[in-house]
């Protein structure tokens, strides 16, 4: 006989006081002229709750602040309609398929009609957790040493000293008024299964003064939420209001890590091109606008208007075959590949030589160097992971997307975590020993990196998590060879290059010796003209002024392997660029 449960203690399926609502209904209760709203990121992103703000608030003057991690895509929608009038990020451009800024951003900057406040990804997290935590600063090791630091004194930021004479960071909290968060699933009361890696999304929800605006995939019982409590990161309690909302991340993806019931799909990058395409005029972005946010009633109407193939489309892109076609290696390669290839070769020999544990690398050539590095010490027996700031550890690059967070990229970490943790304690801590690399818009000879104003006074993109990355225990940083990029001294100090040990160009390589750059290898034969020549012509395109190494070392062209193995990386060649060509999308994605 099965023993019988005592009256009041059975567990009811559903618990709790209900908040499900519409999403229309939760934005037009919950968001109010002045607030601040923080845009949490996991591997998601609440866009549907973005565009909603934008169909309720546009011609409004309502004046919102909002704190991202990076305002990307769709989301400039927000500034172009004058509904957000400060951004407080980390990053502000575009970042799929490949970092670059944004015109309309830059535009609305440009004419005064959005102040930016710009953070490092873990430094901006990091007031978040205080807030969450309730406590009056976090001490961390970013912004020291850079401009970002010299901007943000009073506004958050102060800089102290140990008792060994060290100076470290303290960040104050950050409270936002409402979070807005997108979600696998969640119960009715505002139980919320995240997805992941976890981003600074959970610590923002729990920094928020009234609440957070859930929209999620999937509305379940409190039942299945109990019986997959260890995914859970929000509780009910912090929740404002609840909404149904599939495809609520979309142009961006969702990845759910084990919530049964839930389909993932991948980014619209069609979507984002033209997103992107339309921001650079005035008059095309506003037509975007009124014809994908402001031109439909409600995200059930978006949806229609995306259609059901191409919805479709987007699910089975999250589970793609498992083959990849082989890639030509012939017909030579371009600067972009010599750079990667050269700086994954120089990569792996300071690994070995390091014992680094862990490698984080930024999105674009960068990232791809890494990837080949690690990849070829993982087949010669080497133990190293690699990591990307939101917080994926131990994950191996499928081939086929270059997109550092691409979902199939997803399955394969060892560890899916938050900001936190990889940014905070894998980069900053003293368990690990990491190896960061970067690409730089601009490097000057002391190492400082800009990325985030040009000397002009146009904003570029921000520092992203490179700011934090600059805290490794060892950099190295890819570059464009051009005097516009390897400048005398960078206009805005984005990361101080106190750690940047080695500078890698399609032309040269760079070491610090200890100092001061060094010039100790060549990319590629020297032509007819010898070391001498090639010399030369490293000298007239950058600005520094640096000593050569009594026997510079020639680093071979990339050979039929290397290519193979990168091309499988990039196919579509988003960061390699067209053989044959050298365009100015190839240049720029340098960085």
């Amino acid at each position: 006989m099965t023993p019988q449960i005592p009256a009041g203690f059975t567990i009811p399926a559903n618990e709790g006081a209900a908040v499900l609502t519409s999403l229309g209904a939760a934005v037009a209760t919950h968001i109010r002229p002045h607030d601040v709203v923080h845009v949490a990121y996991s591997d998601a992103r609440p866009n549907a709750a973005l565009h909603e703000i934008v169909r309720q608030w546009a011609g409004k003057d309502p004046r919102l602040t909002l704190v991202t991690a990076g305002l990307v895509s769709s989301q400039h929608a927000l500034v172009e309609t004058g509904v957000v009038t400060k951004v407080i990020a980390s990053f502000a451009g575009e970042n799929l398929p490949t970092p670059r800024p944004n015109r309309a951003f830059q535009r609305a900057v440009a004419d005064g009609r959005v102040e930016v406040e710009s953070w490092s990804l873990w430094s901006l997290t990091a007031r978040l957790m205080a807030g969450a935590l309730g406590v009056p600063h976090l001490p961390v090791r970013s912004l020291v040493g850079s401009d970002m630091a010299n901007d943000l004194r009073g506004k958050g930021f102060r800089e102290l000293s140990d008792e060994d004479g060290e100076t470290y960071g303290a960040v104050s909290p950050l409270r936002p008024d409402v979070v807005l968060l997108h979600a696998v699933a969640a119960d009715r009361a505002g139980n919320v299964v995240m997805s992941a890696p976890y981003g600074e999304g959970a610590w923002g929800a729990l920094a928020a003064k009234r609440g957070v605006i859930v929209s999620a995939e999937r509305i379940v019982d409190t039942a299945a939420i109990r019986e997959h409590a260890y995914l859970v990161r929000i509780p009910a309690h912090t929740v404002l209001a609840v909404c149904e909302v599939p495809f609520g991340s979309h142009p961006y993806g969702l990845y759910n890590p084990a919530f049964p019931g839930v389909a993932d799909y991948v980014e619209d990058e069609a979507f984002v091109g033209e997103a992107f395409g339309a921001s650079r005029s005035a008059e095309g972005f506003r037509a975007w606008i009124d014809e994908w946010i402001l031109g439909t009633a409600d995200h059930a109407a978006y949806l229609h208007r995306l259609g059901e193939r191409r919805l479709g489309a987007l699910r089975a892109a999250a589970d793609p075959p498992h083959g990849q076609e082989e890639p030509a290696v012939t017909g030579g390669h371009t600067r972009a590949e010599a750079m990667i290839v050269t700086a994954s070769r120089v990569i792996a020999d300071r690994i070995r030589d390091g014992g680094h544990h862990a490698v984080l690398a930024g999105v674009g050539q960068a990232n791809l160097a890494a990837w080949l590095a690690v990849t070829e010490l993982k087949r010669t027996g080497a133990d190293v992971e690699l990591m990307a700031e939101i917080g994926m550890f131990g994950y191996r690059p499928r081939p086929g997307e270059p997109f550092i967070f691409a979902k199939r990229n997803l399955p394969t970490c060892t560890m899916l975590t938050d900001v936190a943790t990889v940014l905070g304690a894998f980069v900053g801590g003293p368990a690990t020993r990491s190896f960061g690399v970067i690409g730089a818009a601009q490097i000057d000879q002391a190492g400082d990196i800009n990325s985030t104003w040009s000397a002009d006074g146009q904003y570029l993109v921000g520092s992203g998590g490179a700011n934090d990355v600059a805290n490794a225990d060892e950099v190295l940083v890819t570059v464009d060879h051009r005097r516009s990029r390897l400048v005398r001294k960078v206009p805005f100090v984005t990361c101080p290059g106190r750690a940047v040990r080695t500078v890698v160009t399609p032309a040269a390589v760079f070491e610090r010796d200890p100092d001061r750059f060094v010039l100790t290898g060549i990319v590629g034969t020297p032509g007819p003209g010898g070391v001498r020549e090639a010399v030369a012509a490293i000298r007239a395109e950058c600005e520094w002024e640096f000593e050569v190494a009594a026997e510079p070392a020639v680093h071979p062209v990339p050979g039929a392997e290397e290519l193979r193995a990168l091309r499988l990386f990039d196919p579509r060649r988003h960061f390699l660029g067209r053989l044959g060509t050298e365009t100015s999308e190839t240049r720029r994605n340098a960085s």
